[in-house]
């Protein structure tokens, strides 16, 4: 399998597991943000809360991580360790909630934002780039020394 193909699907699968233990989360009240962060850019409508719209932006966020995933290969890949992995995933915490928190209406700012949703929300980030991070680290170490 060629290796770009190999890096789509790690992105492909780490968005979709990673969204959807996030929705888990967010089902659990383990945190008050769920995957339908993604649509509080927009003004939608009220579907968005519901079930379809968490789904959407879990299919959404999937096909995002896509482009996160390359972007780490490009970028990244060559570092093979898993603190890597880690850190990709603190500053796309630090991205979404303090970065970028003006352009999601409905988001509290992260000082308003709960403890257990910081916790749970850093967690789950932290897991998804190790995941993409270590997956296409290895990925490229493979390639380099010959492997399958």
């Amino acid at each position: 399998m060629p290796y770009s193909v190999k890096v789509l699907l790690i992105g492909a699968v780490g968005g979709l597991l990673w969204s959807s233990i996030w929705y888990g989360a967010y089902f659990f009240n383990f945190t008050d943000v769920g995957p339908n962060l993604f649509w509080m850019a927009w003004s939608l409508g009220d579907w968005t809360e519901e079930k379809t719209g968490q789904w959407l932006a879990i299919l959404m966020i999937t096909i995002g991580s896509i482009a996160i995933a390359f972007l780490y290969r490009y970028s990244l890949a060559k570092i093979s360790s898993m603190w890597m992995g880690i850190g990709f995933g603190a500053v796309l915490w630090v991205l979404i909630f303090y970065i970028a928190n003006p352009l999601f209406v409905g988001l509290d700012s992260v000082q308003e934002l709960s403890n257990i949703t910081i916790t749970s929300t850093i967690c789950l980030f932290i897991s998804y780039g190790l995941f993409v991070g270590y997956s296409i680290a290895y990925e490229e170490e493979l390639q380099e020394y010959g492997g399958t």
